[in-house]
């Protein structure tokens, strides 16, 4: 069975920037983490700087599919709403490293802006979804970007709440009851 490495590069530098952050994390030590040479690292990624951007796209796509499984299902705006809010809610407590990964890195220096751009180009879909309920007056009238942030920052609560307690349990609960309050708030 042939090893990828260049995934086993991702994994260990994902999780070793979640420990050390990015400054304190040599690419040594990235590279002795995946098993691989110093050299193999350096093939795949030129610098630590494309490494980490690397990264950040690659969470932002697993997040960005996670999130839309099922919408595309879903009959009512409100039911697409609810479905893509409680994927990115099971996406954070699942995929916990890439999680984190964001909250660390999302506003850092190291990610260039038009990797920035490139992730905001690969969430149209998204903005798309947030600018359609505004257009039909199923949503506020605000900034469909605002709304998306309200939206995004309601999730995030709940998974660093879910992730400092013993609830994780409740979370299908959790999420049913945030989503209400969440709702309450941005529709007309």
């Amino acid at each position: 069975m042939k090893v990828n490495k260049k995934e086993q590069i991702l994994e260990a530098a994902l999780k070793l920037f979640n420990t050390y952050g990015f400054d304190k994390t040599p690419t040594s030590q990235i590279a002795k983490e995946a098993g691989v040479a110093t050299g193999t690292l350096f093939h795949y990624f030129s610098t630590k700087e494309e490494l980490i951007n690397h990264l950040y796209l690659r969470c932002k796509d697993s997040m960005l599919k996670r999130v839309l499984d099922g919408v595309e299902n879903e009959k009512a705006y409100r039911g697409k709403i609810r479905r893509a809010y409680g994927n990115l809610l099971k996406w954070g407590l699942e995929c916990a490293q890439e999680f984190l990964f964001f909250q660390q890195f999302s506003n850092s220096a190291s990610i260039l802006e038009s990797t920035r751009q490139e992730g905001r180009e690969r969430f149209q879909v998204i903005y798309d979804l947030i600018e359609m309920g505004v257009r039909d007056e199923i949503l506020k009238d605000i900034d469909p970007e605002l709304l998306l942030n309200c939206i995004i920052g309601l999730v995030i609560s709940n998974i660093l709440f879910l992730m400092g307690s013993d609830q994780q349990d409740n979370a299908p609960e959790l999420t049913e009851t945030t989503f209400t309050l969440l709702w309450d708030a941005i529709k007309r």
